[in-house]
């Protein structure tokens, strides 16, 4: 079966990444910016933002034949800028505007690459088919949503007895967003085997998050930050080993199989 993750593939698809990137940072500068939310249609700056973005895939592409690839960069470059909302600026907007480039590349990359749409499909479809990447995606699962949820119902009662005395001054969500990303480094560092990594994420929180315990108010805020910290290492360490643990039971059964994924040996279980 056709593996588009060969090297020249895979060479092809960062390039085109890579000169999206610096067409639509490196090169657009702010002035460029405000003319093309300014005017939009009538902007000289869309057009040749869109005509450089195609340039720079053309050239990093390497594909001469493909006279198409430049103007099918240059005209969704285009349409999305002009199209964009003048006054959102939100991190949502910006996500989906790459996540739309980024379907044009991909989908660029899809017809300069040798192998057909079905060979890419069947290859996909046999990706994630493996048990290895399920039991990657259902870890990251767990630690980001079950596990937040049964953190918050555990520290509940200390949550309660704080607030009775004095609310908690902090950003919306912050603590949220915060365990979350804690424990997706952990589980990371650890289905990678780098464990010593962790020691350097719980100082850095230890220094952000360990509050004032002069008054005793301050102190339970403290102690709270803390009990609930280290619930979130704990969950995140032991979904981390027990996924190492199904990740070397998998790479076992599957040890003298040929077709196995060579992206897996990211892993060094």
């Amino acid at each position: 079966m056709y593996s588009p993750l060969n090297q020249n593939d895979v060479s092809l698809l960062l390039r085109l990444i890579a000169a999206h990137v610096i067409a639509d940072f490196l090169f657009q500068r702010d002035t460029l910016t405000g003319q093309q939310f300014g005017k939009q249609w009538r902007s000289c700056g869309l057009y040749v933002h869109g005509i450089l973005a195609g340039a720079l895939a053309y050239a990093f592409a390497g594909f001469w034949n493909a006279l198409w690839l430049p103007f099918v960069i240059s005209i969704s470059h285009v349409l999305r800028d002009a199209l964009k909302p003048q006054e959102e600026d939100a991190a949502r907007f910006f996500a989906l505007d790459h996540l739309g480039h980024g379907i044009i590349i991909l989908g660029c990359w899809i017809l300069l690459i040798p192998g057909t749409l079905s060979d890419i499909v069947s290859f996909l479809f046999t990706c994630i088919s493996d048990v290895r990447f399920w039991t990657v995606m259902l870890a990251y699962m767990l630690v980001i949503w079950p596990a937040g949820i049964l953190i918050g119902k555990i520290t509940k009662p200390w949550r309660g007895e704080i607030a009775k005395e004095t609310p908690f001054q902090g950003l919306e969500k912050a603590g949220l967003w915060i365990g979350r990303l804690e424990r997706v480094l952990i589980l990371t560092f650890i289905l990678l085997n780098h464990f010593e990594a962790i020691g350097f994420l719980i100082a850095a929180k230890s220094i952000l998050r360990f509050g004032e315990t002069r008054t005793p108010n301050g102190r339970k805020e403290s102690e709270y930050i803390l009990i609930g910290t280290m619930i979130s290492f704990v969950i995140a360490i032991l979904l981390g080993i027990m996924g190492r643990w199904a990740l070397q039971y998998s790479l076992f059964v599957h040890d003298n199989n040929s077709d196995d994924i060579g992206y897996w040996d990211l892993f060094e279980i």
